[in-house]
């Protein structure tokens, strides 16, 4: 009895050692040889990007040791909000290998839909045709410059080509209470608000408006940017409103904003322009190379007269009878 107990455990022992060995001679038969989709001595040292997507294209380039957008007459570009997140994922990219050589799959895929080109500092280049995702849901489809079949890789990013996502929306940043005054030009005449310290309210009166007004502008965002010298924009221009921000550290910021007047605009453009009292400041250097185009929201902010500032400063009370 005891010689066939121990018989049947010695069968058993047997059977879950041949099971666990057949587990494991699977998982390494369909366990998939990945390796990275670009090398590292490219994307660890980028040069130059180019995105090419929905018929636009986005060249990301450095240029005296700074990012900029060439399509964007050179403007900085967001790194933290946009290039650093780019190359970070495809720096988690793995080439899975060959999905597919046919044709006509080929042709399911969209591979020209989108397009990167990533130049390295070593002169090294890595091009390739991005496309639809694969069935499992892994990752997009893509196709290697100089290759005639498709791969399987796990890229879930998009690819933005339109050159203004690119672009360092933030002209300026500074700190609110850092305003000393702030003026008011139009064409009808200029107000200032001035106060004695940081701490202090604009002519010793609590206004919220003005307070907002200059806590929205202490930060300048823009949406996009377009070429000097265009007869529409020199127009808006024209009728303009301008604001001084006056700094406790002595110097002085003024930006003017105009609306586009082309009566066969669909959508009018609204534009900005920003000049900084030091010569030197990079503020003045960005500015000289193109037109700055602001959000509908923000040129909503912005009095157009004397009278409609005023409207703003002291708005009517509502009648609780």
């Amino acid at each position: 009895m005891r010689n066939k107990t121990l018989l049947v455990g010695t069968l058993v022992l047997g059977l879950i050692t041949l099971v666990v060995l057949n587990f494991n001679k699977s998982s390494d038969e369909v366990k998939p040889v990945t390796k990275p989709l670009i090398d590292n001595e490219i994307l660890n040292r980028p040069a130059r990007l180019v995105l090419k997507s929905g018929g636009k294209t986005s060249t990301i380039e450095q240029l005296n040791g700074l990012w900029v957008v060439k399509e964007r007459f050179d403007l900085p570009v967001d790194i933290e909000n946009r290039l650093l997140p780019f190359i970070s994922s495809l720096q988690k990219t793995e080439n899975f290998g060959l999905l597919t050589s046919n044709p006509k799959r080929l042709d399911k895929l969209n591979l020209s839909d989108a397009l990167i080109l990533i130049t390295g500092e070593n002169g090294k280049t890595f091009a390739a045709e991005i496309g639809k995702p694969t069935d499992d849901a892994l990752g997009n489809a893509m196709r290697i410059q100089g290759e005639t079949s498709a791969i399987r890789t796990n890229f879930t990013g998009y690819i933005e080509a339109d050159p203004a996502a690119w672009i360092n929306p933030i002209l300026y940043s500074i700190k609110p209470e850092e305003v000393k005054s702030v003026t008011f030009k139009f064409a009808d005449g200029k107000t200032i608000f001035a106060r004695s310290a940081k701490d202090k309210k604009f002519n010793e009166q609590e206004n919220p408006w003005l307070e907002n007004f200059v806590l929205n502008l202490a930060t300048l965002r823009i949406i996009d940017a377009q070429g000097k010298d265009m007869t529409t924009t020199e127009l808006a221009f024209k009728q303009s409103s301008a604001i001084i921000f006056d700094l406790f550290e002595g110097g002085s910021i003024t930006t003017t904003w105009a609306k586009e007047t082309d009566p066969e605009s669909k959508e009018p453009k609204y534009f900005v322009r920003v000049q900084h009292s030091d010569p030197q400041n990079k503020i003045n250097q960005v500015g000289q190379k193109a037109e700055f185009l602001c959000p509908s929201w923000l040129m909503e902010q912005i009095p157009s007269s004397i009278a409609d500032l005023n409207k703003r400063l002291s708005p009517p009370t509502e009648n609780t009878k």
